[in-house]
């Protein structure tokens, strides 16, 4: 019987030996796999952080258009980049996108804009109005100094009507 349980003890040593071993053959592939999604996830992030420059020649022309449309468009709202989208955008790919970009916006606040219209009854859409003329301001003043660098300015919060 102590001979069983000699071999019993001596298979129970074994599989933790085994078991203790192939545990940290686990962890080591674990950690190389995990290296290797880091490395991959960090060439793919370089390659999406390039700015728009690099990828399209981007002109000084068509910076300072792209700069005077978005001043532009903070006193006339929608008509500027209406006006730049169809009258420049074939000219330039980073015009017509900065274009775009700024008409979605203008169209959201122009939908903002006929709300708060209709909750000034509430009184709250006075202040509803208010507060999309500073976001105004300040959204279109961060894209012009974007355009300036010759980047691309997503604006928050707008919908994307025009593809």
């Amino acid at each position: 019987m102590s001979d069983m349980k000699d071999k019993f003890e001596d298979i129970k040593d074994n599989v933790k030996e085994y078991a203790h071993k192939a545990g940290e053959d686990m962890k080591q592939t674990g950690e190389a796999a995990k290296e290797k999604f880091s490395e991959v996830k960090d060439q793919v992030k370089s390659g999406f952080d390039q700015t728009m420059a690099d990828v399209m020649k981007v002109t000084a022309d068509d910076r300072n258009k792209a700069v005077l449309m978005h001043v532009l468009s903070i006193f006339f709202g929608l008509l500027p980049s209406l006006i730049f989208y169809f009258a420049l955008g074939d000219s330039s790919e980073f015009l017509k996108e900065e274009a775009k970009n700024d008409l979605n916006f203008q169209i959201t606040l122009i939908i903002c804009y006929a709300v708060s219209s209709i909750l000034v009854l509430l009184i709250i859409g006075l202040f509803l109005m208010m507060a999309l003329g500073i976001c105004c301001l300040i959204f279109e003043i961060l894209a012009l100094l974007k355009a300036k660098d010759g980047e691309h300015y997503k604006f928050p919060l707008s919908f994307n009507l025009i593809k």
